[in-house]
């Protein structure tokens, strides 16, 4: 068990007391937040507080001082034996840091003007039987604080309990959150839920979590790795405008950009096309930025970043001849597998490389951690996008954008692909290629959706999708350096 002996000891004290030490309930007048907010209007009145103690010091025999903290509030209590009375008294000595406590009384300023609650009542209202290890502050200034990343990732309530910036980014995400609705709702999207646990997995080049299903037999099932092919078939049934924002699954590596369990928004609007949604895209996440911070203007890791609309755009052609130093247009397909195959030091292309791996492989080694401002990247090579339209101007391309920030890949988005003649081509080539890559590298084989293609075959109406990378938006607008500091 992981309870320490001396607080077991005291929970018994307390019961010995006659005292429940995790009672039902304890009402508050208000929260700390809102008593150091108002603090003159309730000097000299009586107030019924809550908090976890994160400090406690005995100052004689008879007087206790001690600090408690709500979600971001904080007051110091002064007990006295005179004040609480006999019976509390024995209480207040089996108090430890970490524990909860309720306390009632009068509010007044100490001659350093901290704000302080003379306690008349107090309650205990959960003992820790565990250490809980909050640091000690001076000033600026705190010490013994728990900086184990493995431990504060893996207990995450560990650091809430003793990193107030934390708890902030928890409170961030769900307002980015209610801003990014508040905008979808504005222009007239529905909100939409799509599977979890689907039979057949698509929408994405990923590696799929396996399950079964005891009622259909063990049917072996996945978990989702995009809502894309879903929530097209919204468009197919006649809605218009529809979004979700929802967890998807991969089964893949873990590093600064990139965690198993991550949160997705996807949203689809008939009649529109890739052009249009770059617009649209650009200022959901700058209004969005806006609205939280006050700017479109952030500091990520020490460098500013300008969301002001418009960003850059950027082809990939263009990119790789820019920030890459190679001229696409002037060699052969060939010669791009050669000089990506050179590139390749890790050996990860296999003999089935195409052209447009070998492209978008020379622009993730070469470019993408050179954009570091807000930038679209546009028209993709058909071979890595299978549910794109093929670009109007640009043979061998599609309608496709990604924006970039810091290196990272915030999004993507298509000019969708409504031919379902063209679409079940396309999807049979992705597996021809899968077979291959199948032998080379051990990658998944991304199942052929016959219910999708049968959907388009209904008609699907010209349609715009995309997709927005909600942690790596909160990462950027809470200055988190790694995913796994914006993922609760």
């Amino acid at each position: 068990m992981p309870f320490k002996e001396e607080l077991l000891q005291k929970r018994e004290e307390i019961k010995a007391l006659g005292l429940n030490p995790y009672p039902y309930e304890f009402k508050t007048s208000h929260t700390l937040v809102d008593l150091a907010a108002n603090k003159e209007e309730w000097l000299e009145k009586d107030v019924r507080v809550a908090g976890r103690i994160t400090a406690l010091r005995q100052q004689g025999k008879k007087v206790f001082f001690a600090d408690i903290e709500d979600f971001d509030g904080r007051v110091q209590v002064y007990l006295k034996q005179k004040e609480v009375g006999e019976e509390v008294w024995p209480l207040i000595k089996l108090l430890d840091i970490g524990d909860w406590i309720g306390v009632e009384g009068q509010v007044f300023l100490t001659r350093t003007e901290e704000l302080t609650v003379l306690s008349k009542k107090l309650e205990i209202l959960s003992k820790a039987v565990v250490r809980v290890p909050i640091s000690k502050s001076k000033g600026e200034e705190s010490y013994y604080q728990l900086s184990d990343p493995e431990t504060l990732a893996r207990q995450r309530y560990l650091q809430w309990i003793t990193d107030k910036k934390s708890r902030q980014i928890v409170l961030k995400r769900a307002r980015i959150i209610s801003e990014i609705r508040r905008f979808m709702e504005d222009r007239g999207f529905l909100e939409v839920t799509t599977p979890t646990v689907e039979i057949m997995y698509g929408g994405a080049s990923a590696c799929p979590f396996e399950t079964s299903i005891k009622a259909l037999s063990n049917q072996k099932a996945y978990l989702r790795i995009s809502p894309e092919l879903p929530l097209k078939k919204f468009i197919v049934g006649g809605f218009p405008k529809v979004y979700t924002i929802c967890q998807n699954f991969r089964n893949e590596g873990i590093d600064r950009s990139h965690n198993p369990e991550f949160t997705m928004m996807e949203w689809y609007e008939a009649f529109t096309d890739y052009n249009y949604q770059m617009g649209q895209y650009e200022e959901l996440v700058s209004t969005v930025i806006e609205k939280i911070t006050g700017s479109t203007k952030v500091t990520y890791q020490g460098e500013e970043l300008d969301f002001t609309t418009p960003w850059r755009r950027l082809t990939m052609i263009d990119a790789l001849k820019e920030l890459g130093n190679i001229d696409i247009s002037a060699l052969s397909d060939k010669e791009i597998i050669n000089k990506a195959k050179e590139v390749d030091v890790k050996k990860t292309l296999g003999e089935s490389c195409s052209r447009g791996h070998a492209m978008n492989f020379l622009f993730e080694e070469l470019c993408e951690e050179k954009l570091i401002q807000p930038t679209f990247i546009l028209d993709h090579p058909v071979e890595i996008s299978p549910l794109t339209k093929i670009h109007r101007e640009l043979p061998g391309h599609v309608e496709r954008f990604e924006p970039f920030v810091m290196g990272m890949e915030i999004g993507n988005a298509y000019s969708e692909l409504t031919d379902p003649v063209e679409q079940y081509d396309r999807l049979k080539g992705q597996r021809q290629y899968d077979d291959q890559s199948i032998k080379d590298e051990g990658v998944a084989h991304h199942p052929l959706d016959m219910d999708f293609v049968n959907a388009l075959a209904m008609g699907m109406p010209p349609t715009g999708g995309v997709g927005l990378g909600v942690d790596r938006l909160i990462m950027l607008m809470t200055d988190s350096a790694t995913i796994r500091d914006v993922i609760p």
